[in-house]
C-alpha cells in the first residue's frame, strides 16, 4: 500500500483540496497546502494540525511560476516530496443572456487550470527525475472528456490536463515517476454551486477525495468517475454530435 509521507496539495483552501488535505492529514505526515485565499488555507491548516500531522504551507497564485518554483525549491530543501496533487482549478461560463464567455474569463481559467498545472509539474518533476521516485496526480474532470457547452474554456483547460498529462506519465515512466489523471464528475463543493445544473451521481467532496487517494494508492494510470458518467461518455463519443448535443444540453450550467 502507497504511504506517502509528504505530499503536497494546491487548491486547499477549500472544497475537493481541502477534503484531500484532511484525508491524507495523520501522525507522521507532512503536508504541503496552497491556495490563494489565506483565511480559508489557514482552516484547512488548523484542521490537519488538529489530526497529528506536520503541515508546511504558503498562499500563492498557482499561475505565477515564478512563485510555484520558488516555493517548490524552499521545501526540497527541506523534505522530499513523495506524492504532488495538482487540483487548483476555477470556473466560468457564457452569459446568463447567452453571450459568449469573454476572452478574460477563457484565459482566467486556461491560466488557472491548465497553465497551474504545468507550473507546479515543471518545478517538481526534475526534483523527483533526479531521485527516480515519486507520483504526481493531475485532478481533471469529466468535462475534460466531453465539454459542456456552457463552459468551453473549463472543458478545453481539462481536457489539457488530460494530454498533457498522459504525455508527462510516458515521458518519466524511464525515471520511475507515475502520474495519474483524475477525472471526477460532479462533487458537492462552493465552485460546483454557483450552476444550478442537473449533477447526476453527485459526491461530497469527502466521498470524492477518498475515491481520489485510492486510485492514486492503486496506481491508477487514468481513472474517472463515477463509472456512469464516464461510461456514457465513451459511448457518447461513437453517436453523431447531433445526437451528442441534445444529451449534453442536461448538464448545462444554466439550463
Amino acid at each position: 500500500m502507497f504511504k506517502p509521507k509528504s505530499i503536497l496539495i494546491t487548491g486547499a483552501s477549500s472544497g475537493l483540496g481541502q477534503a484531500i488535505a484532511l484525508g491524507y492529514a495523520e501522525v507522521g505526515v507532512t503536508l504541503c497546502l496552497t491556495g490563494r485565499n489565506e483565511e480559508r488555507l489557514g482552516e484547512t491548516v488548523r484542521a490537519a494540525e488538529d489530526r497529528g500531522c506536520r503541515v508546511l504551507w504558503k498562499p500563492l497564485d498557482i499561475c505565477n511560476a515564478q512563485a510555484v518554483q520558488s516555493w517548490i525549491d524552499e521545501l526540497e530543501q527541506e523534505i522530499s516530496l513523495d506524492l504532488v496533487i495538482s487540483n487548483a482549478g476555477i470556473t466560468g461560463s457564457h452569459g446568463i443572456d447567452g453571450s459568449v464567455e469573454t476572452a478574460e474569463t477563457a484565459h482566467a481559467q486556461i491560466a488557472t487550470n491548465l497553465g497551474g498545472t504545468v507550473n507546479l509539474f515543471t518545478a517538481v518533476a526534475p526534483y523527483m527525475q533526479k531521485r527516480k521516485s515519486g507520483r504526481i496526480a493531475l485532478i481533471s474532470s469529466l468535462a475534460g472528456m466531453q465539454p459542456i457547452s456552457d463552459g468551453p474554456a473549463y472543458g478545453a483547460s481539462k481536457a489539457g490536463i488530460i494530454a498533457y498529462g498522459e504525455a508527462m506519465r510516458d515521458h518519466l515512466h524511464k525515471w520511475g515517476v507515475f502520474v495519474s489523471v483524475i477525472c471526477p464528475g460532479y462533487i458537492l463543493t462552493p465552485m460546483a454551486d454557483q450552476f444550478k445544473s442537473w449533477r447526476p451521481y453527485e459526491f461530497t467532496a469527502e466521498q470524492a477525495a477518498e475515491k481520489i487517494k485510492k486510485a492514486i494508492a492503486r496506481k491508477r494510470a487514468f481513472y474517472a468517475f463515477p463509472w456512469q458518467l464516464a461510461l456514457s461518455i465513451r459511448i457518447g463519443k461513437l453517436l453523431p454530435w447531433q445526437l451528442r448535443r441534445l444529451g449534453n444540453q442536461r448538464f448545462n450550467y444554466q439550463r
